[in-house]
């Protein structure tokens, strides 16, 4: 470990020369000139700097690839903190096909009004426009597209024009205020928590192991 930091300090020491810092700088040119970077109190302050780097990049580079987030860690962190995903909004989940002429648009509104999601035609409908999916809050939306939306009946759909063509709207599944998400509109971010807990446990294991190892005695 003492090799592989001494060669990262000569590394990092290296790139960090004066030359090369201030190559395409004018104002460190300046600096340099008006011998500005030769005072001593500066040039402690910039090495304490860059030990801080050093050290910060060493202990990033010995967590690379040692921590991961499995789906029954999701899951047990969900059902220990299920309240703390109750919507602060009623919302509603949509299929989102835009950028449309009128006849597709009607022709697509048609299909899915008439056949069920899963059915042959909804499915070839859906795999040759590729709509978006998305989560609509009701305070975020004007008052006409929010009373359009929240208006229209789960299975059905709604065209509107816009600036670009015309968009469907098609209602998957409308929910409360006050309704707790189900996993899958809430799994990405409890990953990236889980994650960050680890990360943060494993940095303050590594620092606690190397000032074991390397502290003064």
């Amino acid at each position: 470990m003492r090799i592989l930091f001494k060669i990262l300090c000569i590394a990092f020491l290296s790139c960090a020369s004066k030359n090369e810092v201030g190559k395409n700088n004018p104002v460190y040119k300046a600096a340099v000139v008006d011998r500005f970077v030769d005072d001593q109190n500066l040039i402690e302050e910039v090495s304490v700097f860059n030990r801080k780097i050093i050290a910060a990049k060493y202990v990033q580079r010995l967590m690379d690839g040692r921590v991961a987030v499995n789906m029954t860690e999701i899951d047990s962190f969900y059902n220990e903190h299920k309240t703390e995903f109750k919507r602060k909004d009623d919302e509603v989940l949509v299929l989102v096909f835009k950028k449309l002429n009128k006849n597709t648009a009607i022709k697509i509104k048609t299909t899915l009004d008439r056949n069920a999601l899963d059915s042959e035609k909804s499915s070839e409908m859906i795999s040759n426009n590729k709509p978006e999916r998305a989560v609509f809050k009701r305070r975020n939306l004007k008052e006409g597209l929010s009373k359009r939306l929240f208006g229209v009946k789960k299975n059905n759909s709604l065209i509107i024009q816009q600036d670009d063509g015309f968009t469907v709207f098609y209602i998957l599944e409308k929910f409360n205020k006050g309704t707790i998400k189900d996993l899958v509109f809430v799994s990405d971010e409890i990953q990236a928590k889980v994650l960050a807990i680890k990360n943060h446990q494993l940095k303050e294991k590594i620092i606690d192991s190397l000032g074991v190892e390397y502290a003064k005695p």
